[in-house]
């Protein structure tokens, strides 16, 4: 906890790439970041300490010591902790800002914001749009809920903050609707590449491809080597966004398929890489050749 007038101490649990530059762009600006460390793997303590993050030894440490805990994990792993931040927060009477970071539904947030009832606690429904923090530019973070001053202090530093009104579940709601175009057309981008590679039609479709759809082709040479890093993740995002999009009238199969293809992709040998650990020298015909093998057995 901070003294009055410092910069708010925040949390990051578990730091990802997101979590960790984000922790890292605060710290650089004089913040100071915390984290629990126990039971993490090597990655995530390798990330924490470049990040600059200062280790607690619980999660009532961490709690009792913050002013701000930002809820940056994959979706599945989100109600679990914050039901675990709320608990820490009756055990010590803190009561630090919980910012839901999260690509999760409307529908999740409201029960995640139900288990900080009576608890004194700023609940904010976060959404961010856009790459990690760094080479001088932020994401964008969407936010609807309380009005919470110490995330305010992270605008312009870790996030490009953007409100959207004291309604919780907003923020979260724009966050399906962004990442429904974008990880969904990468989806369907490499889908369409794996059944040309199954038809034996890659060539002549990124031939197509780049002579008729210039831009789509440029998205697939980028997106399609990487995405298996980032697919056992977003295969549950997927099923977030279904669900949002079903609550509001629209066809939650087109988004149940991208997550399965997802799952395709963690599947296959690629889905061990990490960002850290990609092959970067791999092209989207390389991965797909590799994938599609998989699907037909040929390679474990």
């Amino acid at each position: 906890m901070t003294e009055s007038g410092a910069p708010p101490v925040i949390a990051v649990m578990a730091p990802g790439e997101m979590g960790a530059a984000v922790a890292a762009a605060y710290v650089r600006a004089g913040g100071k970041a915390l984290t629990v460390l126990a039971g993490r793997g090597a990655e995530s303590c390798a990330r924490a300490e470049e990040a600059g993050l200062t280790a607690c030894a619980d999660l009532d440490a961490l709690v009792a010591g913050c002013d701000l805990f930002l809820s940056i994990v994959p979706p599945a792993a989100a109600v679990d902790l914050a039901g675990a931040v709320a608990d820490a927060i009756r055990r010590t009477g803190a009561a630090p800002g919980f910012v839901e970071c999260n690509a999760i539904s409307p529908a999740k947030v409201e029960t995640i914001a139900a288990l900080f009832a009576g608890t004194g606690v700023a609940f904010v429904d976060g959404g961010i749009v856009g790459m990690p923090p760094g080479g001088g530019g932020a994401p964008n973070l969407y936010v609807s809920g309380a009005d919470c001053p110490a995330l305010m202090r992270l605008d312009g530093v870790s996030f490009a903050i953007r409100p959207l009104g004291g309604t919780p579940g907003a923020a979260s709601a724009m966050k399906m609707c962004y990442a429904g175009v974008t990880k969904g057309v990468n989806a369907v981008l490499m889908s369409a590449l794996l059944t040309a590679e199954g038809f034996g039609l890659t060539e002549a479709f990124m031939t197509e491809l780049s002579e008729s759809q210039q831009g789509l082709f440029r998205r697939l040479e980028v997106s399609a080597p990487r995405l298996h890093a980032d697919a056992g993740r977003w295969a549950p995002e997927m099923r977030e966004i279904s669900a949002s999009f079903a609550s509001r009238g629209q066809p939650g199969e087109i988004h149940e398929g991208a997550a399965r293809l997802y799952e395709i992709l963690d599947r296959s040998p690629l889905g061990r890489e990490t960002r850290r650990t990609l092959d970067r020298s791999r092209t989207a015909v390389e991965a797909a050749r590799i994938i599609d093998a998989h699907n037909r057995g040929e390679v474990e």
